[in-house]
This record gives structure tokens, C-alpha cells and sequence, in this order.
């Protein structure tokens, strides 16, 4: 090899790596390629970085300006013969060749881009579905709920009651009774929120003594909903109130009544 470069047959390499080179061209390299280990290791490292190239694009197809940047190159590109050598006949690819050459870069660069960018819709794609599974689970989740509590609320025995106050608007706690199985179930609504550290308690009265229950914060909206809630068995309960304690609750009240209501029968 002790012309210039470009009279080289391994200029050919990259053409024939990449299936630029017509048949007839093809087949004389082919021969050439049988007895040269350096072209044999050049259409390897060409063909590599094709591969490379394939899955190193951009999001975005290959831009305008990098297309005619590899247009411009391969048409100040000299034709490049093949000379004899090993019984080869000369041969010279032609401007077709190299247009082909260029295409062939650029469809490779193209397939890399359109693969990531096929691989970015379809990780958003999966993104957007586990978003909506987990939507749709806490949504099932809730109705789960709600349909319990509407099942406690209508089971035979349940007994509603009104727990009110004054202010604008008027907030309110409806109290469930289940006089069979001892449980209460709160709802409140237009509730004012709390300070921080304090949370509403709720109070049975008892043979005319308050008796501690739970503790409870409100929704932004105002809403509150506690279930499971014992009521005492060990005295008449005749009336239930709510004020407005620290969050761990007191044993005896220590802020005045927000919201109060009979329980007895009417």
C-alpha cells in the first residue's frame, strides 16, 4: 500500500460495509477482501460503528444540517480506483456509489433515532398506564369503603343522629348508632379546620358525665368520617359532644362544646 490514500481499495471498506457498493464492484472487493486481513478488519470496524451508530441517535431524526454536511463531504470526494492487485481488473466507483454511501449513513442514523424515540413514547406510554392503574385502584379502594360503610349504616338497628352548632355555615356531625353491636359511626361536614397539635374529640355523656372517644382532623373540604367507634355499655348514654382537644385527646374536656346532640329516642 504505498500510494496515497485515496487510490487505496480500502477506501471501499465503508461502501461495502454498508451495502453501497453495486454487485459487480462488490464481488471485485469480495476478492480483494479474501486476501487482505487489513480489509477484512476495516468493513468489521465499519460495520461496528454502524451498529453504534444505530442506537447512539438523537430523539429526533438526523437534521437538515447534518444531512447536507455528509452530502457536501461525499461530493468533494474524488473517484477512488481500485487498482490491480491479486488479478483484480481496475474499477472506479462511480458518484452513484458515494451518493448511495451517504444515504446509507444517514438511514442508519435515522433507524437509531427512530428507535429511541419509539422506546421514549412507549416508556411514557407504560408511565401513563401505571398512573391510571393506580388511580383506578385507589378509586376502587374507596368505593370498597363507601360501599361498607352504606352496608353498617343499613343494617337493622342503626339509628341516626344529628350533632350541630352555630356559624357560617353551620357545620354538622351525623352519628350512627348501632345499638346491637355497641358501634358508632361519625360523619362530619362544613367542619372548620383545626389549630396545629389539636384535632376534634368526641364525647359520650353518660349517666350525665362526659366519657372520652376519639380524636379526629378534618378534610380540607371539611368533611370527617371515623368508623368503628365503641360506644359505652356500662350506663345510659343519653347525648354525644365534640370539642376541640390536643391531638393524643383528654380524659376530661378542656375547650367548650363546638357540637352537641341528643341521643336519645325520640
Amino acid at each position: 500500500m504505498t500510494g496515497p490514500a485515496h487510490d487505496s481499495p480500502l477506501d471501499l471498506a465503508a461502501a461495502y460495509a454498508l451495502g453501497a457498493l453495486p454487485p459487480d464492484e462488490a464481488r471485485q472487493f469480495e476478492a480483494y477482501l479474501a486476501v487482505s486481513p487489513e480489509a477484512r478488519r476495516e468493513v468489521d470496524e465499519y460495520r461496528e460503528v454502524a451498529a453504534l451508530l444505530a442506537l447512539a441517535g438523537s430523539d429526533a431524526a438526523p437534521g437538515e444540517a447534518l444531512r447536507q454536511r455528509v452530502l457536501a463531504r461525499v461530493g468533494t470526494d474524488k473517484q477512488r480506483a481500485l487498482p490491480a492487485r491479486a488479478g483484480l481488473p481496475l474499477a472506479r466507483p462511480t458518484p452513484v456509489v458515494w451518493m448511495a454511501l451517504a444515504a446509507s449513513l444517514l438511514a442508519v442514523v435515522g433507524l437509531g433515532a427512530g428507535l429511541l424515540s419509539a422506546r421514549g413514547r412507549l416508556a411514557a406510554a407504560e408511565t401513563e398506564l401505571a398512573s391510571r392503574g393506580a388511580v383506578l385502584a385507589e378509586t376502587q379502594q374507596q368505593l370498597r369503603s363507601r360501599e361498607a360503610t352504606l352496608n353498617s349504616i343499613l343494617e337493622p338497628g342503626v339509628q341516626l343522629f344529628q350533632l350541630t352548632a352555630s356559624g357560617d355555615p353551620d357545620p354538622g356531625i351525623q352519628l350512627f348508632w348501632d345499638r346491637q353491636r355497641h358501634l358508632a359511626i361519625v360523619h362530619g361536614f362544613r367542619l372548620k379546620p383545626v389549630p396545629t397539635g389539636k384535632a376534634y374529640q368526641l364525647w359520650f355523656i353518660q349517666d350525665g358525665k362526659p366519657v372520652p372517644s376519639v380524636t379526629f382532623k378534618p378534610e380540607p373540604s371539611g368533611h370527617a368520617k371515623v368508623e368503628q367507634i365503641a360506644v359505652p355499655t356500662d350506663g345510659a348514654v343519653s347525648a354525644a359532644a365534640v370539642t376541640i382537644e390536643p391531638e393524643s385527646g383528654s380524659p376530661q374536656p378542656t375547650s367548650p362544646i363546638v357540637l352537641v346532640g341528643s341521643l336519645q329516642k325520640s
